[in-house]
């Protein structure tokens, strides 16, 4: 007998599949659901992408950037439809019609890719490939277009198809570094997007597909027949008529040409990238959109960098051609250089050339795109007359073009000519400090930037010889010397840094000057008056003074410390004479004047750094004698400028470090060269000699384009007062008088007597017999004078530990009489001794 079913096994029968299939697909969902990982894409609303930090001159342009990814955002009103409709027409034509995932699309790229047989038609929407930018990588598996798709859903529902497009301009890789349309355009065209033509509109969505692959500069052929593309796609959507198709097809691709560019103040903005760097931290810096508003003046910059180029060049020509760069094997008209850009050499630019011919008139020499012809006039620095004794076929070196000059401007109708150059080996440094407020206006750290990123500026430490002396004449006057008082230049010796009597300081002829006024002494750069007068006034004085200032690196408190022997920072160094431009008040240099963030959010603003150095009427009267620095002492070249100059010299032992420091009524400039490791710059190169043309080539500069002020003067301030005062003797002048000059006093200080023409018979003997009309001041150190009438001055090799290599003046300057003719014998001595001077 059959058996009867049991209630309810039909059912059970059929629930069971179900159960299976339920249960699988909860499985395959779990599965699945792990192994796509959808962000969320609210997400996007507080997403940020990497914006470029921009540095800006004082006038607000930008001159620097620092970023990961290149790029400028655009709002959306901010972009322009003809590159929308190019983009769009390339990408995505349906956009405007699929909600992030395009069906009709995908059917149309599998269909091409069938007849093609291999991928040539993407189906990624606008919206897909912006989703992968935003969430996912490239990794080319099923997983992430799943992905992609899920996402591209998503953003359609979060933000309008404008702010998708928006977003997907902003973000996208166009080649060369370049992330958003903005940065491409003015990569490619120079030029903002809002000025893209139809054809270049085209050019820069036909790039998009693969930017790596796709360079204008590489491969222009491919690009064309991307951009005729696009252009075929925008007149099948209707989008452009036949005629502007036809226009912007027959256009040659024409986009601008990329050369190497010599970064503009690179010291001083990567002293401003570290300080942005250690502060803020390196994703601010290259990611986070930082507006930086500094204090560089670029005609400032621009004169500086100009004269620190020309010095050292002019300095390295005088040491003879060295030869040249390299050798090419081989037919050298085949050859290029990878310096070379493909296009023609920029006038005043130094460029890479290779040597074609050389022969006993003339050189042919190609750089990049051009072929110039080098002649004697060109290379004359060399000493040689014949091309062929300095370069031959197949040579590498370094050349300039550039328009000859007449009277300092180019010559009208002349064509450019081919000069050769050379590398120097010698370092330079240059910074220019507005000192009413401490704004660094320019930098130079070198030579090039690229050959070695040392910023002798702010990081390098050197002894900075007779031009610390300015600071010893300081605290001078602060105790109760004046210009006009008297120290005799006679031979001295000190306690050394070994605690003996040991140190004896040399002036820079081996000579020395007898009686002399404080401000001759400066002016003539008297290594022994310096020295004494240090001793006199105390060295604590002079370190406190010179502290003040704003010199803060250490001072050995030694008597050599007149003479330049500790090393200090240039940057701080000029900050200190700055000091006393300022009429007393130091003011802490500064480069940032505010950091704001992307949206304009004030993160920081500069607060000035002050305090009171001296009293206003020391400073100006320390001003006056340095003024005569450059009218009768180390710095005369610069005397014929019409702007105020004070200013110093400074040379060290065996001639390693050459400086001027000088100032006009608004900036303080300071050159200096050397070697980055210390040794000699040759024989006579002193401050006048190497860093004072350099400085004199900032201020004629300057002077003809705008930034200084012709005529410019010091200001008086109250407490002083000018007396007119002989100026061998420094007392008041009277009938019999030598030489006047015009001398500056704190108020009350003025001298009382008046110069006798018997002194201009005392001036004139030798320094051993001035010594009976001298008065020594109170501890000052008097050794025994020479026995004899014929004895010689003393002299003897510089002393060991002696910084200053200047003294009297710099080589190759004339030395002014001392007082007047020589007397007759029977007059030398006076048959009524004056009062000695003060």
């Amino acid at each position: 007998r059959r058996r009867r079913p049991l209630p309810g096994s039909g059912a059970l029968r059929w629930a069971w599949p179900l159960l299976a299939a339920l249960l699988l697909g909860a499985a395959g969902g779990v599965v699945f659901a792990a192994a796509i990982h959808v962000p969320r894409v609210e997400s996007v609303v507080d997403f940020t992408p990497g914006l470029v930090t921009q540095l800006l001159d004082r006038h607000g342009k930008v001159f620097t950037t620092f970023a990961r990814e290149r790029r400028v955002m655009l709002r959306e009103e901010e972009i322009p439809k003809v590159l929308a409709q190019a983009v769009l027409a390339s990408e995505d034509s349906n956009f405007f019609r699929h909600g992030g995932v395009d069906a009709f699309g995908v059917a149309r790229a599998a269909l091409a890719d069938l007849r093609a047989g291999e991928v040539v038609e993407g189906a990624s929407t606008i919206t897909m490939q912006l989703a992968r930018s935003l969430f996912l990588s490239r990794e080319q598996v099923w997983r992430r277009k799943i992905e992609e798709a899920f996402l591209a859903v998503e953003l359609e529902k979060s933000f309008s198809k404008q702010q998708i497009l928006t977003m997907y301009l902003n973000l996208m890789n166009f080649g060369h570094g370049n992330y958003g349309a903005e940065a491409a355009s003015r990569y490619y065209f120079a030029k903002p997007a809002a000025q893209l033509t139809l054809a270049e509109a085209a050019t820069l969505a036909g790039i998009l597909p693969a930017p790596s692959r796709y360079s204008p500069y590489r491969r222009p052929e491919v690009v064309l027949r991307q951009r005729q593309r696009v252009l075929r796609r925008m007149l099948a959507e209707g989008m452009i008529s036949r005629a502007a198709h036809d226009r912007a097809a027959a256009r040659p691709l024409l986009v601008s040409r990329q050369q190497p560019q010599r970064a503009f103040a690179p010291y001083y903005a990567e002293d401003v990238r570290k300080y942005l760097e250690a502060t803020y931290g390196a994703d601010a810096l290259y990611e986070g959109g930082l507006q930086v508003q500094t204090t560089i003046d670029p005609a400032i910059q621009a004169s500086a960098e100009k004269a620190v180029r020309e010095g050292l060049a002019r300095l390295d020509h005088r040491r003879g051609w060295r030869g040249a760069v390299a050798e090419l094997e081989g037919d050298p008209a085949k050859r290029t250089l990878p310096t070379w850009s493909g296009g023609e050499p920029a006038l005043g630019r130094w460029h890479q050339g290779i040597v074609l011919e050389s022969g006993t008139r003339t050189a042919t020499v190609r750089i990049d795109a051009g072929t110039y012809t080098l002649e004697p006039a060109g290379f004359r620095w060399t000493g040689r007359t014949r091309p062929s004794s300095v370069v031959k076929a197949g040579d590498v070196a370094w050349f300039r073009l550039e328009v000859p000059t007449e009277k300092g401007k180019p010559k009208e109708g002349a064509e450019p000519r081919l000069y050769l150059e050379q590398e120097p080996r010698m370092e330079a440094a240059a910074v220019v400090l507005e000192h009413a407020s401490g704004a660094v206006r320019a930098m130079v750290g070198g030579w090039d930037f690229e050959r070695n990123k040392f910023n002798r500026v702010s990081q390098a430490k050197r002894q900075t010889g007779s031009a610390f002396k300015v600071f010893v004449y300081g605290a001078a006057l602060e105790n109760g010397w004046t210009p006009a008082d008297t120290i005799l230049d006679a031979p001295t010796v000190f306690i050394g840094a070994d605690g003996r009597l040991s140190y004896r300081p040399q002036n820079y002829y081996r000579k020395y000057y007898g009686i002399v006024t404080l401000r001759r002494a400066l002016e003539l750069s008297l290594n022994v008056s310096a020295v004494k007068l240090l001793d006199l006034v105390g060295v604590r004085r002079v370190i406190d003074f010179a502290r003040r200032c704003g010199v803060d690196q250490p001072l050995p408190p030694y008597p050599s410390l007149a003479l330049g022997t500790a090393d200090l920072t240039p940057l701080r160094f000029a900050a200190a004479y700055a000091a006393l431009a300022n009429q007393g008040t130091w003011i802490e240099p500064y480069m940032i004047r505010r950091i704001s963030g992307p949206e304009g959010q004030v993160l920081e603003q500069h607060v000035p750094n002050t305090r009171t150095a001296t009293d206003p009427a020391v400073a100006y009267v320390l001003t006056h004698m340095l003024e005569g620095v450059v009218d009768h002492g180390t710095a005369t070249p610069v005397k014929h400028l019409p702007i105020d100059i004070a200013g110093k010299t400074g040379t060290t032992d065996d001639f390693s470090d050459a400086w001027f420091v000088g100032y006009t009524p608004r900036y303080t400039i300071l050159t200096w060269i050397g070697y980055d490791v210390k040794k000699s710059l040759g024989g006579g190169m002193s401050g006048t000699v190497a860093a004072l043309p350099m400085w004199r080539g900032i201020v004629e500069d300057g002077l003809a384009t705008g930034w200084l002020t012709k005529n410019e003067r010091f200001p008086v301030p109250a407490g002083v007062t000018t007396r007119d005062v002989e100026y061998y003797s420094g007392l008041l002048t009277a009938a019999g008088a030598n030489r006047t000059q015009k001398e500056a006093f704190l108020a009350g200080t003025e001298p009382q007597r008046e110069h006798g023409p018997q002194w201009n018979s005392i001036l004139n003997l030798p320094w051993y017999q001035q010594k009976a009309f001298y008065l020594p001041k109170e501890g000052e150190e008097m050794q025994p004078a020479p026995e004899g009438p014929g004895a010689p001055a003393a002299g003897g090799p510089e002393s060991e530990g002696a910084a200053s290599a200047e003294g009297a003046v710099e080589e190759g300057e004339t030395v002014p009489p001392v007082g007047g003719e020589e007397p007759p014998a029977d007059q030398a001595a006076p048959p009524d001794e004056p009062p000695p001077p003060r």
